[in-house]
Protein backbone atom coordinates (compact mmCIF):
# COMPACT_ATOMS: atom_id res chain seq x y z
CA UNK A 1 0.00 0.00 0.00
CA UNK A 2 1.04 3.57 -0.58
CA UNK A 3 0.94 4.94 2.93
CA UNK A 4 1.77 8.18 4.70
CA UNK A 5 3.76 7.89 7.93
CA UNK A 6 2.20 10.23 10.47
CA UNK A 7 5.48 11.12 12.17
CA UNK A 8 6.93 12.25 8.82
CA UNK A 9 3.93 14.47 8.12
CA UNK A 10 4.08 16.05 11.57
CA UNK A 11 7.83 16.61 11.31
CA UNK A 12 7.51 18.12 7.85
CA UNK A 13 4.85 20.59 8.96
CA UNK A 14 7.05 21.56 11.92
CA UNK A 15 10.07 22.02 9.63
CA UNK A 16 8.11 24.23 7.22
CA UNK A 17 6.90 26.37 10.12
CA UNK A 18 10.39 26.60 11.60
CA UNK A 19 11.95 27.89 8.38
CA UNK A 20 9.17 30.38 7.78
CA UNK A 21 7.20 28.63 5.06
CA UNK A 22 4.12 28.18 7.22
CA UNK A 23 2.37 30.84 9.22
CA UNK A 24 3.68 30.33 12.73
CA UNK A 25 1.89 27.15 13.77
CA UNK A 26 4.97 25.05 14.58
CA UNK A 27 3.96 24.17 18.13
CA UNK A 28 0.59 22.80 17.10
CA UNK A 29 1.86 21.11 13.96
CA UNK A 30 4.72 19.32 15.68
CA UNK A 31 2.51 17.01 17.74
CA UNK A 32 1.55 13.84 15.84
CA UNK A 33 -2.08 12.92 16.20
CA UNK A 34 -3.07 16.36 17.52
CA UNK A 35 -4.42 18.39 14.59
CA UNK A 36 -4.36 22.18 15.12
CA UNK A 37 -7.55 24.08 15.70
CA UNK A 38 -7.55 26.00 12.41
CA UNK A 39 -9.09 24.69 9.17
CA UNK A 40 -11.51 22.18 10.62
CA UNK A 41 -13.91 21.64 7.73
CA UNK A 42 -15.31 18.12 7.52
CA UNK A 43 -13.31 15.71 5.38
CA UNK A 44 -15.95 15.32 2.66
CA UNK A 45 -16.02 19.08 2.04
CA UNK A 46 -12.26 19.30 1.62
CA UNK A 47 -11.58 16.56 -0.96
CA UNK A 48 -12.49 18.44 -4.15
CA UNK A 49 -10.64 21.73 -3.40
CA UNK A 50 -7.58 19.83 -2.16
CA UNK A 51 -7.65 17.66 -5.28
CA UNK A 52 -7.83 20.74 -7.52
CA UNK A 53 -4.73 22.21 -5.87
CA UNK A 54 -2.90 18.89 -6.18
CA UNK A 55 -3.76 18.84 -9.90
CA UNK A 56 -2.20 22.28 -10.37
CA UNK A 57 0.89 21.41 -8.38
CA UNK A 58 1.45 18.02 -9.97
CA UNK A 59 0.48 19.25 -13.47
CA UNK A 60 -1.85 16.31 -14.04
CA UNK A 61 -5.64 15.95 -14.10
CA UNK A 62 -7.80 13.44 -12.25
CA UNK A 63 -9.86 11.14 -14.43
CA UNK A 64 -12.19 10.95 -11.42
CA UNK A 65 -11.84 11.66 -7.72
CA UNK A 66 -11.12 8.61 -5.55
CA UNK A 67 -13.48 7.53 -2.82
CA UNK A 68 -12.18 9.00 0.44
CA UNK A 69 -13.01 7.69 3.89
CA UNK A 70 -11.78 8.00 7.45
CA UNK A 71 -10.71 4.82 9.27
CA UNK A 72 -9.40 3.86 12.69
CA UNK A 73 -5.90 2.56 13.28
CA UNK A 74 -7.32 -0.93 13.75
CA UNK A 75 -9.15 -0.74 10.43
CA UNK A 76 -5.94 0.42 8.75
CA UNK A 77 -4.08 -2.50 10.28
CA UNK A 78 -6.67 -4.97 9.05
CA UNK A 79 -6.58 -3.51 5.54
CA UNK A 80 -2.78 -3.67 5.48
CA UNK A 81 -2.73 -7.32 6.47
CA UNK A 82 -5.39 -8.23 3.91
CA UNK A 83 -3.39 -6.53 1.15
CA UNK A 84 -0.21 -8.24 2.33
CA UNK A 85 -1.93 -11.64 2.25
CA UNK A 86 -3.34 -10.89 -1.19
CA UNK A 87 -0.09 -9.69 -2.76
CA UNK A 88 2.57 -11.94 -1.22
CA UNK A 89 2.27 -15.69 -0.56
CA UNK A 90 2.54 -16.58 3.11
CA UNK A 91 5.57 -18.79 2.41
CA UNK A 92 7.41 -15.75 0.99
CA UNK A 93 6.56 -13.66 4.05
CA UNK A 94 7.83 -16.40 6.36
CA UNK A 95 11.03 -16.74 4.31
CA UNK A 96 11.60 -12.97 4.55
CA UNK A 97 10.94 -13.16 8.29
CA UNK A 98 13.55 -15.91 8.65
CA UNK A 99 16.09 -13.84 6.70
CA UNK A 100 15.59 -10.77 8.89
CA UNK A 101 15.77 -12.86 12.07
CA UNK A 102 19.02 -14.54 11.04
CA UNK A 103 20.49 -11.11 10.39
CA UNK A 104 19.06 -9.90 13.74
CA UNK A 105 17.20 -7.07 12.05
CA UNK A 106 13.98 -8.10 13.80
CA UNK A 107 13.65 -9.91 17.17
CA UNK A 108 13.77 -13.73 17.10
CA UNK A 109 10.32 -14.11 18.68
CA UNK A 110 8.55 -11.61 16.42
CA UNK A 111 6.14 -12.13 13.54
CA UNK A 112 6.96 -10.06 10.46
CA UNK A 113 3.33 -10.04 9.43
CA UNK A 114 2.25 -8.71 12.82
CA UNK A 115 5.03 -6.10 12.84
CA UNK A 116 3.88 -4.83 9.46
CA UNK A 117 0.32 -4.62 10.71
CA UNK A 118 1.43 -2.76 13.83
CA UNK A 119 3.43 -0.28 11.76
CA UNK A 120 0.42 0.51 9.58
CA UNK A 121 -2.02 0.66 12.49
CA UNK A 122 0.04 2.94 14.73
CA UNK A 123 2.37 4.99 12.53
CA UNK A 124 0.43 5.70 9.36
CA UNK A 125 -1.65 8.81 8.78
CA UNK A 126 -3.25 7.71 5.53
CA UNK A 127 -3.08 5.22 2.69
CA UNK A 128 -4.25 4.72 -0.86
CA UNK A 129 -5.11 1.32 -2.36
CA UNK A 130 -4.45 1.18 -6.13
CA UNK A 131 -6.39 -2.09 -6.38
CA UNK A 132 -9.63 -0.46 -5.22
CA UNK A 133 -8.89 3.22 -5.91
CA UNK A 134 -9.83 4.02 -2.30
CA UNK A 135 -8.09 6.64 -0.15
CA UNK A 136 -8.23 6.41 3.65
CA UNK A 137 -7.28 8.93 6.32
CA UNK A 138 -6.40 7.30 9.63
CA UNK A 139 -7.69 8.56 12.97
CA UNK A 140 -9.37 11.76 14.06
CA UNK A 141 -13.01 12.65 14.08
CA UNK A 142 -15.14 14.26 11.43
CA UNK A 143 -12.89 17.31 11.09
CA UNK A 144 -9.77 17.94 9.03
CA UNK A 145 -6.90 19.95 10.55
CA UNK A 146 -3.63 20.97 8.94
CA UNK A 147 -2.01 17.56 9.41
CA UNK A 148 -5.08 15.88 7.97
CA UNK A 149 -5.16 18.22 4.98
CA UNK A 150 -1.53 17.69 3.99
CA UNK A 151 -2.01 13.95 4.51
CA UNK A 152 -4.99 14.13 2.16
CA UNK A 153 -2.88 16.04 -0.40
CA UNK A 154 -0.16 13.40 -0.14
CA UNK A 155 -2.53 10.50 -0.72
CA UNK A 156 -4.40 12.33 -3.48
CA UNK A 157 -1.04 12.63 -5.25
CA UNK A 158 -0.79 8.83 -5.11
CA UNK A 159 -4.31 8.49 -6.51
CA UNK A 160 -3.56 10.97 -9.29
CA UNK A 161 -0.36 9.17 -10.28
CA UNK A 162 -2.10 5.82 -10.14
CA UNK A 163 -4.66 7.01 -12.67
CA UNK A 164 -1.89 8.13 -15.03
CA UNK A 165 0.89 5.59 -14.49
CA UNK A 166 -0.51 2.65 -12.51
CA UNK A 167 0.84 1.97 -9.03
CA UNK A 168 -0.07 -1.69 -8.58
CA UNK A 169 2.42 -3.43 -6.29
CA UNK A 170 4.80 -5.94 -7.82
CA UNK A 171 5.72 -7.58 -4.52
CA UNK A 172 8.70 -7.03 -2.25
CA UNK A 173 10.35 -10.39 -1.67
CA UNK A 174 12.88 -12.36 -3.68
CA UNK A 175 14.76 -10.58 -6.45
CA UNK A 176 12.39 -7.62 -6.27
CA UNK A 177 13.26 -6.71 -2.68
CA UNK A 178 15.58 -3.81 -3.49
CA UNK A 179 13.73 -2.76 -6.64
CA UNK A 180 10.50 -2.59 -4.62
CA UNK A 181 12.19 -0.20 -2.19
CA UNK A 182 13.25 2.00 -5.12
CA UNK A 183 9.66 1.93 -6.45
CA UNK A 184 8.36 2.97 -3.05
CA UNK A 185 10.90 5.81 -2.81
CA UNK A 186 9.79 7.22 -6.16
CA UNK A 187 6.11 7.10 -5.20
CA UNK A 188 6.52 8.49 -1.70
CA UNK A 189 9.11 10.98 -2.92
CA UNK A 190 6.78 12.54 -5.48
CA UNK A 191 3.93 12.71 -2.98
CA UNK A 192 6.21 14.28 -0.35
CA UNK A 193 7.53 16.95 -2.73
CA UNK A 194 3.98 17.74 -3.88
CA UNK A 195 2.91 17.87 -0.23
CA UNK A 196 5.64 20.39 0.62
CA UNK A 197 4.55 22.59 -2.26
CA UNK A 198 0.92 22.19 -1.23
CA UNK A 199 1.55 23.26 2.36
CA UNK A 200 3.45 26.36 1.27
CA UNK A 201 0.84 27.31 -1.31
CA UNK A 202 -1.92 27.06 1.28
CA UNK A 203 -0.27 28.51 4.34
CA UNK A 204 2.22 31.05 3.03
CA UNK A 205 0.28 32.23 0.00
CA UNK A 206 3.18 31.54 -2.36
CA UNK A 207 2.36 30.48 -5.91
CA UNK A 208 5.57 28.48 -6.11
CA UNK A 209 7.98 27.37 -3.43
CA UNK A 210 11.54 28.72 -3.89
CA UNK A 211 13.80 25.81 -4.85
CA UNK A 212 16.34 26.52 -2.12
CA UNK A 213 13.67 26.55 0.59
CA UNK A 214 12.10 23.33 -0.66
CA UNK A 215 15.54 21.71 -0.65
CA UNK A 216 16.14 22.99 2.89
CA UNK A 217 12.86 21.52 4.13
CA UNK A 218 13.57 18.16 2.49
CA UNK A 219 17.11 17.99 3.89
CA UNK A 220 15.76 18.31 7.40
CA UNK A 221 13.63 15.22 6.84
CA UNK A 222 16.87 13.22 6.87
CA UNK A 223 16.88 13.52 10.65
CA UNK A 224 13.26 12.42 11.12
CA UNK A 225 12.87 9.11 12.92
CA UNK A 226 9.98 6.95 14.04
CA UNK A 227 10.54 6.82 17.82
CA UNK A 228 11.80 3.66 19.50
CA UNK A 229 8.87 3.95 21.91
CA UNK A 230 6.65 2.52 19.15
CA UNK A 231 8.24 -0.86 19.87
CA UNK A 232 9.07 -1.42 16.19
CA UNK A 233 12.57 -2.76 15.42
CA UNK A 234 15.05 -0.16 14.21
CA UNK A 235 15.20 -1.77 10.76
CA UNK A 236 11.47 -1.25 10.30
CA UNK A 237 11.52 2.27 11.74
CA UNK A 238 14.25 3.24 9.30
CA UNK A 239 12.44 1.51 6.47
CA UNK A 240 9.25 3.48 7.15
CA UNK A 241 11.00 6.85 6.80
CA UNK A 242 13.47 6.05 3.99
CA UNK A 243 11.05 6.30 1.02
CA UNK A 244 9.90 9.77 2.12
CA UNK A 245 13.22 11.36 3.03
CA UNK A 246 15.53 9.78 0.43
CA UNK A 247 12.80 9.51 -2.19
CA UNK A 248 11.92 13.19 -1.89
CA UNK A 249 15.57 14.17 -2.37
CA UNK A 250 15.76 12.14 -5.57
CA UNK A 251 12.45 13.48 -6.92
CA UNK A 252 13.42 17.04 -6.03
CA UNK A 253 16.59 16.61 -8.10
CA UNK A 254 14.68 15.14 -11.06
CA UNK A 255 11.95 17.77 -10.92
CA UNK A 256 14.44 20.62 -10.50
CA UNK A 257 16.27 19.60 -13.65
CA UNK A 258 13.42 18.62 -15.93
CA UNK A 259 10.16 19.64 -14.32
CA UNK A 260 7.27 17.31 -13.58
CA UNK A 261 7.51 15.87 -17.09
CA UNK A 262 10.87 14.38 -16.10
CA UNK A 263 9.28 12.93 -12.96
CA UNK A 264 6.52 11.45 -15.12
CA UNK A 265 9.16 9.70 -17.21
CA UNK A 266 10.61 8.22 -14.01
CA UNK A 267 7.36 6.26 -13.61
CA UNK A 268 8.20 4.46 -16.83
CA UNK A 269 11.51 3.61 -18.43
CA UNK A 270 13.34 6.13 -16.23
CA UNK A 271 12.43 4.50 -12.90
CA UNK A 272 15.15 4.04 -10.26
CA UNK A 273 16.17 0.39 -10.06
CA UNK A 274 17.90 0.15 -6.68
CA UNK A 275 18.06 1.76 -3.25
CA UNK A 276 21.61 2.79 -4.26
CA UNK A 277 20.22 5.05 -6.99
CA UNK A 278 17.83 6.60 -4.46
CA UNK A 279 20.54 7.13 -1.84
CA UNK A 280 23.01 8.54 -4.39
CA UNK A 281 21.04 10.50 -7.02
CA UNK A 282 24.17 11.03 -9.14
CA UNK A 283 24.16 7.25 -9.69
CA UNK A 284 20.57 7.53 -10.86
CA UNK A 285 21.66 10.26 -13.27
CA UNK A 286 24.44 7.98 -14.56
CA UNK A 287 22.00 5.04 -14.79
CA UNK A 288 24.42 2.93 -12.76
CA UNK A 289 22.71 -0.44 -12.46
CA UNK A 290 23.49 -3.19 -9.92
CA UNK A 291 26.02 -5.82 -10.90
CA UNK A 292 24.27 -9.23 -11.16
CA UNK A 293 25.30 -11.33 -8.15
CA UNK A 294 24.17 -14.91 -7.59
CA UNK A 295 24.83 -17.08 -4.58
CA UNK A 296 23.16 -20.42 -5.27
CA UNK A 297 26.26 -21.96 -6.86
CA UNK A 298 28.17 -21.62 -3.59
CA UNK A 299 26.33 -24.40 -1.75
CA UNK A 300 29.25 -26.87 -1.89
CA UNK A 301 29.64 -27.15 1.90
CA UNK A 302 25.91 -27.75 2.49
CA UNK A 303 24.41 -31.23 3.01
CA UNK A 304 22.78 -32.74 -0.10
CA UNK A 305 19.26 -32.47 1.32
CA UNK A 306 19.55 -28.70 1.95
CA UNK A 307 16.54 -26.98 0.41
CA UNK A 308 16.63 -23.46 -1.02
CA UNK A 309 14.04 -21.36 0.81
CA UNK A 310 14.58 -17.91 -0.68
CA UNK A 311 17.10 -16.00 -2.74
CA UNK A 312 17.10 -12.40 -3.78
CA UNK A 313 18.73 -9.01 -4.04
CA UNK A 314 20.27 -7.32 -1.01
CA UNK A 315 20.48 -3.58 -1.61
CA UNK A 316 22.60 -0.77 -0.24
CA UNK A 317 19.91 0.27 2.22
CA UNK A 318 19.74 -3.24 3.69
CA UNK A 319 23.54 -3.45 3.71
CA UNK A 320 23.86 -0.27 5.76
CA UNK A 321 21.16 -1.49 8.16
CA UNK A 322 22.94 -4.84 8.58
CA UNK A 323 26.16 -3.03 9.56
CA UNK A 324 24.46 -0.43 11.76
CA UNK A 325 24.40 -2.16 15.16
CA UNK A 326 28.13 -2.99 15.23
CA UNK A 327 29.41 0.06 13.37
CA UNK A 328 27.11 2.99 14.10
CA UNK A 329 25.13 5.06 11.61
CA UNK A 330 27.91 7.12 10.01
CA UNK A 331 30.41 4.30 9.65
CA UNK A 332 27.85 1.81 8.36
CA UNK A 333 26.62 4.29 5.73
CA UNK A 334 30.16 4.96 4.60
CA UNK A 335 31.00 1.24 4.46
CA UNK A 336 27.86 0.49 2.41
CA UNK A 337 28.64 3.22 -0.12
CA UNK A 338 30.47 1.82 -3.12
CA UNK A 339 27.93 -1.03 -3.22
CA UNK A 340 27.96 -2.54 -6.69
CA UNK A 341 25.40 -5.30 -6.24
CA UNK A 342 24.54 -8.00 -3.72
CA UNK A 343 22.39 -11.08 -3.29
CA UNK A 344 21.56 -13.69 -0.67
CA UNK A 345 20.49 -17.33 -0.61
CA UNK A 346 18.77 -18.97 2.34
CA UNK A 347 18.72 -22.78 2.74
CA UNK A 348 16.83 -24.96 5.15
CA UNK A 349 19.03 -27.73 6.50
CA UNK A 350 16.51 -29.87 8.38
CA UNK A 351 15.05 -32.22 5.78
CA UNK A 352 11.28 -32.68 5.58
CA UNK A 353 8.80 -31.09 7.93
CA UNK A 354 10.16 -30.11 11.30
CA UNK A 355 7.86 -30.72 14.26
CA UNK A 356 8.42 -30.19 17.97
CA UNK A 357 10.74 -30.81 19.67
CA UNK A 358 13.15 -30.53 16.70
CA UNK A 359 14.66 -27.18 15.76
CA UNK A 360 14.91 -26.01 12.20
CA UNK A 361 18.40 -25.13 11.02
CA UNK A 362 19.25 -22.71 8.24
CA UNK A 363 22.26 -21.61 6.25
CA UNK A 364 22.40 -18.08 4.89
CA UNK A 365 24.99 -16.75 2.46
CA UNK A 366 25.24 -13.14 1.30
CA UNK A 367 27.61 -11.97 -1.41
CA UNK A 368 28.50 -8.41 -2.41
CA UNK A 369 30.28 -6.90 -5.40
CA UNK A 370 31.93 -3.52 -4.91
CA UNK A 371 32.76 -0.65 -7.24
CA UNK A 372 36.42 -0.50 -6.23
CA UNK A 373 38.95 -2.50 -4.28
CA UNK A 374 39.04 0.07 -1.50
CA UNK A 375 35.24 -0.08 -1.19
CA UNK A 376 35.47 -3.85 -0.72
CA UNK A 377 38.21 -3.41 1.88
CA UNK A 378 36.23 -0.82 3.85
CA UNK A 379 33.11 -2.98 3.80
CA UNK A 380 35.07 -6.07 4.85
CA UNK A 381 36.29 -4.33 8.01
CA UNK A 382 32.77 -3.28 8.93
CA UNK A 383 31.33 -6.69 8.02
CA UNK A 384 33.81 -8.47 10.31
CA UNK A 385 32.60 -6.34 13.22
CA UNK A 386 29.04 -7.32 12.36
CA UNK A 387 29.96 -11.01 11.95
CA UNK A 388 31.40 -11.12 15.45
CA UNK A 389 27.99 -10.11 16.78
CA UNK A 390 26.00 -12.59 14.67
CA UNK A 391 25.75 -16.22 15.69
CA UNK A 392 27.78 -18.50 13.41
CA UNK A 393 28.72 -15.76 10.93
CA UNK A 394 32.04 -15.40 9.12
CA UNK A 395 33.39 -13.20 6.33
CA UNK A 396 35.46 -14.13 3.27
CA UNK A 397 36.82 -11.90 0.55
CA UNK A 398 38.10 -12.47 -2.96
CA UNK A 399 39.13 -9.32 -4.81
CA UNK A 400 36.16 -6.96 -4.92
CA UNK A 401 33.69 -9.67 -3.82
CA UNK A 402 32.87 -10.16 -0.14
CA UNK A 403 30.69 -12.92 1.32
CA UNK A 404 29.14 -13.36 4.76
Amino acid sequence: MNRTTAVVIAALVAVLAAIGLLSGEADEAAAPGEPPAQRVEPLAQRVEPVAQRVERLRELKFEHLPRVRRVTGEQARGAALRELDREIPRADVLAEERLLKLLELIPPESSLRELLGEAIGSEVGGYYLPRTGTLSIVGGGGQLGLLGEVTLAHELTHALEDQHFGLESRGSTGFRRDRAMADSALREGTATVAMVDYAVLQQAGKAKIPARLRARALRQLDDVAVPASTGLPRYMREGLVFPYAAGAQLVNRIQGRGGWKAVNRAFGAGAPVSSEQVMHPHKYDARERPVPVRVRGGRGALPPDARLVEEGAFGEFDTAQLLREANGRARSGQAAAGWGGAAFALWRLSGGECEEPCRERYALVLRWAWDRERDAHEFERAARRTARALSGASVTRRGQAVAL
